[in-house]
């Protein structure tokens, strides 16, 4: 995460910490669509002008393609996953689920990595339901 200043590269390695304690199936709750998506839409936006302003569009587009491999292997570690007293085939979701998850991860590490620019509604936006995991 080169080209983000010390304290937002600590918080968004906490938030990965945090992250990294949860069952997927908790994951894909909180990755729920925003109720607003032409408000979400904007903040997005915002969020977008700001890292091209301070300099770190590339350290924010690292961040979102670290989440999205990190989506990726999560689900493709192993097709069985020992259960209790079965087998558990897999893990829960759909594909349209673990794109959403990689979307909304992405968008709350964008919104932790630009913290300290960012105006606090839109920062609040772009975390959503992730925010008891943000610094």
């Amino acid at each position: 995460m080169h080209g983000l200043p010390r304290r937002e590269r600590d918080a968004v390695e906490r938030f990965w910490s945090r992250l990294e304690r949860l069952r997927v199936e908790d994951m894909i709750a909180l990755a729920a669509r925003p109720l607003d998506e032409g408000a979400h839409r904007e903040a997005v936006g915002r969020a977008v002008a700001a890292a091209r302003a301070e300099g770190r569009e590339s350290a924010v587009s690292d961040a979102r393609r670290a989440v999205d491999d990190w989506v990726l292997a999560l689900f493709n570690r192993s097709t069985v996953q020992p259960g209790w007293m079965e087998a558990n085939w897999g893990r829960p979701g759909t594909v349209a689920d673990r794109a959403n998850l990689a979307a909304s991860l992405g968008e709350a590490v964008t919104a932790v990595a630009l913290g300290d620019v960012l105006r606090e509604e839109d920062r609040d936006e772009l975390l959503g339901a992730w925010s008891e995991l943000a610094p």
